[in-house]
C-alpha cells in the first residue's frame, strides 16, 4: 500500500506539472521551435550587419563623409542583442536536457519557464532589429564646422611665431608638429590660436579634435576625449577595453581627413594604442602637440620640431605695461618695474 500511495502521489504531480506547463505561455512546450528560429534570425542579422558595416567603410573611404548616427546606434543595438544570445546560446544544452515528455514539460518548471521566456523575447527583439536594418542611406556629409574655436587672450610677440608655425603645419610633407618650451613661456596660448585658425579653411578638414594630456594622462583617457569628439562615446562602447576602442576610432578616423591637436604631452602619445591613424601625406591628416621637452617631439617623430622662446625685452616690456597698466607705472617707478619686467 505504501509503494502504491508513493506512486499514485508522483502521478498527480506529475499531471500537474504537465497541466501548468500546457496552460503557459508556450515558453517551455515551445523552447526548441524558438530556440531554432533565435538561431536562424541571428544568422539573417548578423549578415545583415556585416554588410552594413562593409558599406558604411567603403562610403567613408571618400572625403568629407560619415556614418549616419542612427547607423551606428543600431548597430551598437545589434552588438548588445548578440552577447545576449551568446550567453542564451552557451546554456541551451542544459536548458534542453531539463525537457521532458517529448518536450511538452520540464522537470524544473520555473527555470524552464524563465529560460524559455528570455529565448521569445529575445527573438522578437531580433525580428524587430532586423526589420530596422534596412537603410537605404548609411553615410553622410561631415559638418563644415568641426572647429570648437578656443578663448584666448590678446598676446605680445607671437604674430611671427603663429604665422611661422601655422605655414609649417599646413605643408604637404609635414603630418606630425611639435612646438616645444619650458612652462609658462606661451605653448597653450599659441596652440590654441593654431586651432582658431583652421576654422578659416573649415572646408579642408572633417574634423579637428583638441585633447589636454598633461602628465600621467592614460590611453583610456585620451580615447575617451577623442571618442566624445567622434560621438562614439556611448555606453556600449564605455564597457569595451582599450584594444577595441582603438578598433572603433581606428574605423571612423581611417575615413576622415583629421587634425589632433594635443596639448602637454610630457612622453611619447602611442598614437596606434589610441587608435588614430598615422598622419600622411597621403591621408592628409596632421597631428600637432605641445610639449616641454625636445626628446619628446622627437620621440613623435618630428625631428625638426619648433621651439616656442621667451619675449625680447621690447615685447616683454611691452606685454608688462599692458598688465600692468599705463597709469600705474608713474615716472618714479618706471626704472624699478623695468627690473621687475626683466
Amino acid at each position: 500500500m505504501g509503494n502504491f500511495v508513493c506512486i499514485e502521489i508522483s502521478a498527480d504531480q506529475t499531471l500537474d506539472r504537465i497541466i501548468r506547463c500546457l496552460r503557459g505561455k508556450g515558453y517551455i512546450r515551445n523552447l526548441k521551435k524558438n530556440l531554432r528560429a533565435l538561431q536562424r534570425k541571428m544568422e539573417d542579422l548578423r549578415a545583415t550587419q556585416h554588410e552594413l558595416q562593409n558599406r558604411v567603410a567603403r562610403e567613408v573611404e571618400t572625403p568629407h563623409r560619415q556614418s549616419l548616427e542612427a547607423v551606428q546606434v543600431w548597430l551598437s543595438r545589434v552588438e548588445r542583442i548578440d552577447i545576449q544570445f551568446n550567453g542564451l546560446l552557451s546554456t541551451s544544452p542544459a536548458e534542453l536536457q531539463k525537457l521532458c515528455f517529448c518536450g511538452l514539460c520540464s522537470k524544473n518548471v520555473s527555470s524552464s519557464y524563465k529560460y524559455g521566456e528570455k529565448v521569445f523575447l529575445l527573438l522578437e527583439e531580433v525580428k524587430i532589429l532586423e526589420s530596422e536594418g534596412n537603410f537605404k542611406v548609411v553615410t553622410e556629409l561631415t559638418p563644415t564646422s568641426g572647429v570648437e574655436e578656443r578663448p584666448t587672450q590678446p598676446t605680445v610677440g607671437q604674430d611671427r611665431m603663429l604665422e611661422k608655425a601655422w605655414n609649417r603645419l599646413m605643408e604637404d610633407e609635414v603630418g606630425i608638429m611639435g612646438l616645444h618650451g619650458m612652462g609658462g613661456v606661451g605653448k597653450t596660448t599659441l596652440f590654441k590660436k593654431i586651432n582658431n585658425k583652421f576654422a578659416e579653411i573649415a572646408d579642408r578638414f572633417d574634423v579637428v579634435i583638441w585633447v589636454v594630456v598633461s602628465q600621467g594622462a592614460k590611453i583610456s583617457k585620451l580615447q575617451e576625449d577623442i571618442a566624445e569628439k567622434l560621438h562614439l562615446c556611448d555606453e556600449l562602447w564605455k564597457n569595451k577595453n582599450e584594444s577595441d576602442r582603438a578598433a572603433d576610432i581606428h574605423r571612423v578616423l581611417k575615413g576622415k581627413i583629421f587634425v589632433l591637436m594635443l596639448d602637454d604631452i610630457w612622453e611619447k602619445v602611442d598614437l596606434e594604442a589610441i587608435g588614430v591613424p598615422f598622419p600622411t601625406r597621403e591621408n592628409g591628416c596632421k597631428v600637432a602637440f605641445t610639449t616641454r621637452s625636445r626628446d619628446v617631439c622627437g620621440q613623435m617623430g618630428d625631428l625638426e620640431p619648433m621651439e616656442v622662446k621667451c619675449l625680447k625685452w621690447n615685447e616683454a616690456w611691452e606685454l608688462f605695461q599692458n598688465k600692468v597698466g599705463g597709469k600705474t607705472l608713474s615716472s618714479d617707478i618706471i626704472e624699478q618695474a623695468k627690473k621687475v619686467a626683466k
